[in-house]
């Protein structure tokens, strides 16, 4: 390793880096990413033309830091725009302080003007948050994310380290109290579940412009569909909600991932965004019923809590989930700041209401 500290070359992802990234990516998170998985996240996307990464190379040392980009079709109403979503920040231990986080991310802004992409909004750990924040960009708020937690066990103590006998017991526990909300949950006439096991993108295209949410959110069209849900570090199903004529009412993406002896499950995508409660109580009945074996069950924060709560979800910016984590923080910017406007067509992107997110725009590869 080099002792020297000057002279780093900071510049986009050329078609030669990628052994080196995903080397970084396992240096830096201790988690191995395969080429399957990369080629899905920045090669493949059909909404940028390039590899969305800025890097800082080291003239000995080769590529010490990456700054990825999570590119997303976006619109607010009708009007859509390209949005970028900062992800995956690395830094080697090595050449950490050296500036480098501040460098790339400027290299980045620069490279992503107006011309180019509208929004840079993203959902960063604390110590990114303040370096974000150092960049111009601003909080939105607490992301809330609803759990329906099945294995109290394995969200307390991941790594089994909970005496046997009383993990048991909260389990016991747990397992009761959901099959009391099941029990009181709405029961739905005249809607029918077909579960579907590749998303289909007409369907859930025509579904979203059925009726396009008013606030932030990534288009839905076919495009969108068919690349979002080939990450193939989660398997995805559809449950589609039909009326007693056979027409489609709304479906939900579902996504299911497996890793260090638990299993989540996600609401990944509902479409309309949100259903009327009928469909959404049929669909969410449908799932539960199928991943009663999943250790927690996600739902994001554009669908009604009170009627989440009835089947047994509780959110995660309250307790008594929020002593087990902290709330997802929510930053955005516009790629060119006016200090004066921090609106984007017309809504401002720091206020929460302005927002409908599902899981679709999050990166939870």
């Amino acid at each position: 390793m080099s002792l020297a500290r000057e002279g780093y070359d900071v510049r986009q992802f050329e078609p030669g880096d990628g052994a080196a990234v995903a080397s970084l990516y396992e240096t830096v998170f201790g988690d191995e990413r395969t080429e399957r998985w990369f080629d899905w996240k920045f090669r493949e996307n059909p909404f940028v033309d390039h590899v969305p990464i800025t890097l800082a190379v080291d003239p000995d040392d080769g590529v010490v830091g990456a700054r990825p980009m999570f590119a997303l079709p976006m619109a607010v109403g009708r009007t859509e725009f390209l949005a970028l979503q900062p992800c995956d920040a690395m830094v080697h231990p090595d050449h950490r302080r050296q500036g480098l986080f501040t460098r790339m991310t400027e290299r980045a802004i620069d490279r992503y003007d107006d011309h180019e992409a509208a929004l840079f909004f993203n959902f960063p750990n604390e110590q990114s948050a303040a370096g974000n924040r150092k960049l111009g960009w601003r909080d939105v708020g607490a992301l809330t994310t609803y759990y329906r937690v099945q294995s109290p066990r394995a969200w307390v103590d991941p790594d089994g380290g909970v005496e046997t006998v009383a993990a048991t017991a909260v389990d016991v526990v747990a397992t009761g109290y959901l099959r009391a909300r099941d029990a009181l949950a709405p029961s739905v006439e005249g809607v029918t579940i077909a579960r579907r096991p590749e998303p289909p993108a007409e369907l859930l295209a025509s579904l979203y412009r059925s009726a396009v949410p008013t606030g932030f959110h990534s288009v839905r069209n076919e495009a969108y569909v068919r690349w979002r849900y080939r990450n193939p570090r989660w398997s995805y199903r559809t449950y589609v909600a039909r009326d007693d004529a056979d027409r489609p009412l709304a479906a939900a993406v579902v996504g299911r991932k497996s890793a260090g002896g638990t299993t989540a499950v996600r609401l990944t995508d509902v479409v309309p965004t949100p259903p009327d409660e009928g469909s959404l109580a049929a669909l969410l009945a449908a799932v539960l019923s199928d991943n009663r074996d999943a250790d927690a069950v996600a739902a994001p924060p554009c669908l009604p809590g009170e009627l989440l709560a009835r089947f047994g979800f509780h959110p995660d910016t309250e307790l008594p989930l929020s002593l087990a984590g902290s709330a997802t923080i929510h930053v955005a910017r516009p790629a060119t700041v006016d200090a004066d406007d921090w609106t984007l067509f017309g809504r401002s992107v720091t206020d929460a209401d302005n927002w409908a997110l599902t899981f679709g725009e999050q990166d939870t590869s």
